[in-house]
């Protein structure tokens, strides 16, 4: 004798905790594309603004130290270790900018997270309803959250290497504050000591 058992699906259950997951999704891909986006735009920004305002501060240094030590009769020696430092320091701000702006998403190139039109879940449904295929709605949940995984995966990849980026404009903003200080404080001994 066979005892055949029948299966039973929770097909309410499993369409519930679709929704549940598709919403988690949602949200996942809204931080993706537009908190963690927002948040990078505002951090580059600043920094595009910190690398002007220190190559800003370089040049009126070397200004500010040529005039000054153009009335002393030795000037060589004092301002070569100045304009050493603050040579490297317009150095490392240029590159800060530029690694800032290009982790602006406008000048970057990135991509959007989702290439393809949303409408393509309405297409897939009405073509599955036309053939008359039974569970029409948890199908298009598990495609919409298929897709919505790979975009999430997509935004991560593109915010981590934008993140990069902005870590990278950093360390260059903070060496040259401390290159452009260097060669201030350099100065400033050579010429009041000597003068």
């Amino acid at each position: 004798m066979c005892n055949e058992k029948s299966i039973s699906y929770d097909s309410d259950g499993y369409s519930k905790s679709l929704d549940k997951l598709v919403a988690m999704s949602e949200k996942e891909y809204y931080v993706h594309l537009v908190d963690i986006n927002r948040h990078q735009v505002v951090v580059a920004r600043t920094l595009l603004w910190l690398a002007v305002i220190l190559i800003g501060f370089d040049i009126a240094i070397i200004e500010w130290a040529y005039t000054k030590a153009s009335k002393l009769p030795d000037l060589v020696p004092i301002l070569t270790p100045c304009y050493f430092f603050v040579i490297f320091s317009i150095i490392f701000g240029v590159l800060a900018f530029a690694f800032s702006a290009i982790a602006i998403p406008a000048f970057g190139g990135y991509k959007p997270l989702y290439n393809n039109s949303w409408a393509d879940y309405s297409n897939s449904a009405h073509e599955k309803l036309l053939s008359g295929q039974d569970s029409i709605y948890m199908n298009t949940l598990n495609d919409l959250l298929t897709n919505l995984d790979a975009a999430c995966s997509k935004g991560n990849t593109t915010n981590a290497a934008r993140g990069l980026k902005l870590r990278i404009s950093s360390i260059l903003t903070i060496l040259s504050a401390t290159f452009a200080g260097i060669g201030f404080i350099i100065f400033s001994f050579n010429y009041y000591l000597k003068a």
